[in-house]
């Protein structure tokens, strides 16, 4: 088609052309001056005609050639290869992987290179190519690796040997060994990052007196530290209401610490983890000749919560109506100091009530320390209330992380003897008080507290006291005989967690829970409830009784947004039911497990969860008209 185009346009020029010039060759042969006059204006006006139209079909031909060399270039677009070759090293070049197809001559320069890199990399320092041979497509190299250069030795230089001992750097690492300038780089990286966390964030290190002899190199390490820096003060903007001792303390920056650059590039991430406040800008550090300062950009955020379900329930005995349901008041940083009061009713079942109240007070006196209190009251229908107090000390690490120690007393009493006034052996209740002291320890380490894709957290609690069993007025006291009413009481529990990230936005969470009761004359109102959905999903809250367990959980999560996930879990457990009393033994354990689905996601309340499980215990099979839906809220501080 475009030779017949350009056959037309010149079959046309050529006319017009001829149109112009030959009749007035002829005129000028045969006629007079006058007539020559009006033949040169007739060729004027010909011309004047001819050569806008001879300039406009030019155009069309250079627009057309300009697109016939673009389709010619995009048909002769090849596929050029690289052949690499060595005549002495040929196992050598077997480990060396690379292209060899391109489209383009660039891309084929940079993977010649690439190879001499990987050379000096492994220390064939003086790799070359003796010769390239090329055509228009194809090229092969002839690579020359020469020598493996090794080490004489790296010493420490002016390096510190205790923070070299640190990193892991050895001298005898460095001997008589190939030159693998990565291993130093890596050296070298850690030095410089030892110093950032340390107070010198402009430290660099360098090699020096480099010397090469017999293919063997000597060199040593050249710190240069330079100035000291620490931050100078601990500036908070904005109208959030928090003490800055708080701040300090939990982010583990004070006025006068030394410059940490690991610990400044969580400050970000551990502030929005806390609930109370947020970031309206990114904290910052600006140096100066005579300050250094951490500025933190603060907004109040609301995190007190009155939420809760109440449903009405009509007893089955008295037909009365029953109030039942799951209320929770949250008080959080009311006096910005970072205080937290956590009240909880629930009434699940009828004649059955849980109560619990929590406070924490940090930072008592601006100093670690704070107070630690939760009360809790469960009564179990009309067969026995429970009443317990915990009061603990902590002192506060960085991030939340603490140790405590802590006071537990602990009451169950009997609330009806009905029928049990002439019993001769006590039943699996009884009226039992404990006195307990313990440590308490948590620790995590995590790269986002709210919804992690990797790190661990830990925590556990052990305790040891007394244990006394009281005596009912009611019941005969031939129940009592050969029961010892006063006896030691151990008890200690664990939660961990590992989270394992696969890819940008999956992750692996593997926890286990467990706790161990030991003691004599164990009664069922002393033992541990499991159950639900923070133990053992796929069961009724706290249904479970045991006097130890473990729980093992394995999750599969998928993150949706920052504090949103879609995940998958399966729980298996295993416990045992362990009433050692002399009057009425009984020991029960099982395997249950439960497996399901759910989602959790972020609301103006909270973090909130909701799953579908299905469980099965002692050996039965798994009903789906059995499923559970668990439910709740976390708020975390």
């Amino acid at each position: 088609m475009l030779f017949r185009v350009n056959r037309f346009y010149i079959f046309v020029v050529s006319f017009i052309i001829l149109a112009a010039i030959v009749p007035g060759r002829l005129c000028s042969q045969t006629v007079s001056d006058s007539t020559k006059k009006s033949t040169t204006i007739v060729l004027d006006s010909a011309k004047k005609v001819a050569y806008p139209v001879i300039d406009s079909i030019g155009k069309a031909l250079n627009s057309i050639n300009d697109t016939a060399k673009k389709n010619f270039v995009i048909t002769a677009k090849q596929n050029y290869t690289l052949f690499i070759h060595s005549l002495k090293d040929e196992s050598l070049l077997k480990k060396i992987n690379y292209k060899k197809q391109f489209t383009s001559l660039q891309d084929r320069n940079k993977e010649l290179q690439n190879v001499l890199f990987t050379c000096f990399d492994n220390a064939y320092l003086t790799a070359v190519y003796d010769s390239l041979i090329k055509d228009t497509i194809n090229m092969n190299a002839y690579l020359n690796f020469g020598t493996q250069y090794k080490w004489a030795h790296l010493k420490k230089g002016n390096a510190d040997e205790g923070v070299l001992s640190e990193i892991g750097f050895r001298e005898k690492l460095y001997s008589n060994k190939p030159i693998y300038f990565k291993n130093v780089k890596r050296v070298q990286e850690k030095l410089i990052v030892y110093y950032e966390n340390n107070g010198f964030p402009f430290a660099s290190v360098k090699l020096d007196s480099i010397d090469i002899t017999d293919g063997k190199m000597s060199t040593q390490l050249n710190l240069t530290k330079n100035a000291e820096e620490k931050i100078d003060s601990v500036v908070i903007k904005g109208n959030a209401k928090i003490a800055p001792v708080y701040m300090y303390n939990y982010l583990g920056i004070r006025p006068g610490s030394r410059y940490n650059e690991a610990q400044l590039k969580k400050v970000n991430t551990r502030i929005a983890e806390l609930s109370f406040v947020r970031a309206s800008k990114p904290a910052t550090v600006t140096f100066t000749d005579k300050f250094n300062k951490l500025i933190l950009h603060l907004e109040k955020k609301r995190s007190s919560q009155f939420d809760g379900i109440i449903g009405i329930l009509p007893d089955e005995k008295t037909g009365k109506i029953l109030f039942t349901g799951d209320v929770q008041l949250k008080l959080q940083n009311g006096l910005g100091r970072g205080e937290l009061i956590d009240l909880n009713w629930r009434r699940l079942q009828t004649q059955t009530q849980d109560l619990k109240l929590r406070v924490v007070y940090p930072f008592i006196l601006r100093t670690p320390f704070g107070v630690d209190y939760t009360f809790k009251l469960y009564k179990k229908d009309t067969t026995y209330l429970e009443v317990n107090h915990n009061i603990g000390i902590q002192y506060l690490l960085i991030g939340g992380n603490y140790v405590k120690i802590f006071y537990t007393n602990k009451t169950s009493s009997l609330l009806s003897v009905k029928g049990l006034e002439h019993i001769s052996k006590l039943p699996v209740y009884a009226d039992v008080s404990t006195n307990m002291y313990g440590l308490g320890w948590k620790y995590e380490r995590l790269d986002y507290r709210l919804n992690p894709r990797k790190g661990f957290t830990i925590t556990t609690n052990a305790s040891i006291g007394t244990k006394i069993i009281k005596q009912n007025a009611k019941i005969d006291t031939a129940a009592y005989r050969n029961i010892k009413l006063h006896s030691t009481v151990a008890n200690g529990d664990f939660e961990g967690s590992v989270f394992i990230p696969l890819f940008s936005r999956t992750t692996i969470k593997a926890g286990i829970q467990a706790a161990y009761l030991y003691g004599e004359n164990t009664f069922q109102n002393e033992l541990f409830r499991i159950g639900g959905l923070k133990t053992l999903r796929g069961f009724d809250e706290e249904s479970i009784y045991a006097s130890a367990y473990s729980i093992f959980t394995l999750e599969y999560r998928y993150i949706l947004e920052q504090n949103s996930y879609l995940y998958l879990f399966g729980d298996q457990a295993y416990y045992e039911s362990n009433i050692n009393t002399i009057n009425q033994p009984l020991l029960i354990h099982d395997t249950p497990y439960g497996f399901g689905a759910g989602i959790s996601f972020e609301t103006k309340a909270g973090i909130f969860s909701i799953s579908y499980a299905l469980g099965s215990q002692f050996n039965q099979q798994i009903q789906l008209k059995s499923g559970k839906i668990h439910f709740g809220i976390v708020n975390y501080f």
